[in-house]
């Protein structure tokens, strides 16, 4: 959302932007996407129902692990 912010910023207007992406998530990306830039047009892939959070072991010197959202029921991962 930062490009599209960015793009919006420098005069770019909503109705000329298409974001593109391979996968996305209908109750999250979508939805808020939607919500924060109504007239850019999305062109995906695949949609998936949701997101599911889950929290990350902390990395070293953390003491608290960092929040995910993971795409469900997503494709799994891309590299296996």
């Amino acid at each position: 959302m930062m490009a599209i912010r960015t793009l919006v910023d420098h005069g770019v207007p909503e109705d000329h932007i298409i974001f593109l992406t391979f996968i996305v998530a209908r109750k999250g990306g979508i939805r808020i996407l939607r919500k924060a830039f109504p007239h850019v047009r999305i062109v995906c892939g695949a949609v998936d129902e949701g997101l599911r959070e889950m929290t990350l072991a902390p990395a070293e010197g953390e003491t608290v692990g960092r929040k995910v959202w993971q795409i469900e029921p997503g494709m799994g991962s891309i590299g296996e």
